[in-house]
């Protein structure tokens, strides 16, 4: 039983916003004592470089514990950290920024890495670790069932399918800071993603409209139900047609749609997958 499991039992429970504000609290506990650490000045500039920030050493706050101390190490970290606290998808993605542009020792680099995982793991926010040749990305979770079953192991299984987890990923990096201006370009990405799919799992390089009549012979060979694969091939008809009206050549997603289309988007290369997987094995 854990501090928050404590406080549950309690009936003091901790809500969703109260996680996210203990998570950055703890992250700027750490980088507030990381003075042990080695943040050199052009690791510093590369951090303020990706997130758009003026290197100006000089405009640095000083700590409230050290006002006459120069900051050491991490400490230079939480000036930057701290401008982006007031929406925690933000904070995230500044953090993930810092993490890939640590060129630390590797034994630091690791231990930061592990310190920022336990601060999630112990305000019991769900996430998924995305990695790629960008570095590591940390990603909330919906709905863990969901996540795993339509996003994690689907991501997972694209390893032999290279174009198609480069596109899934990309489509996950900027699902994470999701607005009402970039929803349509997400849902695309999301759409790419599975025309990707089909052209490395069929053949060809055909629209992704232009599978469906492929995508319901395949699952009639495989022995999937007419029932079954009849609704399978009108999601993907609707998916398609949604895709083209509203994202691909009009700029009319909603964000508030785009959790449903990431799934889906998973739910169809899922079940190919496992399909494929089956017939591998007889």
């Amino acid at each position: 039983m854990d501090w928050l499991d404590y406080r549950q039992a309690l009936g003091l429970s901790f809500n969703d916003d109260q996680k996210k504000n203990l998570f950055i609290k703890r992250i700027e506990v750490f980088m507030r004592s990381g003075k042990r650490y080695s943040f050199t000045e052009r690791d510093e500039i590369a951090f303020a470089y990706m997130i758009g920030e003026t290197y100006l050493p000089s405009d640095r706050e000083p700590l409230a514990f050290c006002l006459d101390e120069e900051l050491v190490g991490l400490q230079k970290v939480w000036p930057y950290l701290k401008k982006h606290t007031d929406n925690f998808l933000d904070f995230l993605a500044t953090l993930v920024a810092f993490i890939n542009t640590y060129k630390g020792k590797n034994s630091d680099k690791i231990a930061v890495f592990s310190a920022i995982k336990g601060a999630l793991n112990d305000c019991h926010i769900d996430f998924e670790i995305v990695k790629d040749s960008d570095g590591d990305f940390i990603f909330p979770k919906g709905a863990k069932e969901l996540d795993d079953a339509l996003v994690s192991e689907p991501l997972d299984w694209l390893a032999d399918y290279s174009e198609s987890r480069k596109a899934f990923v990309k489509a996950l990096k900027e699902y994470s800071e999701t607005t009402s201006d970039n929803a349509s370009d997400i849902a695309d990405k999301f759409r790419k993603t599975l025309e990707n799919f089909f052209q490395e799992f069929f053949g060809g390089n055909k629209s992704l409209e232009n599978y469906k009549n492929t995508y319901g012979t395949y699952l009639k060979s495989q022995g999937v139900p007419k029932e079954v694969s009849g609704n399978f091939e009108t999601l993907l008809q609707a998916y398609t047609s949604f895709m083209n009206n509203y994202a691909k050549h009009r700029d009319a997603t909603s964000n508030r749609l785009l959790e449903y289309l990431m799934y889906q988007t998973g739910n169809i290369i899922r079940l190919l997958i496992t399909l494929k997987q089956g017939e591998d094995k007889q």
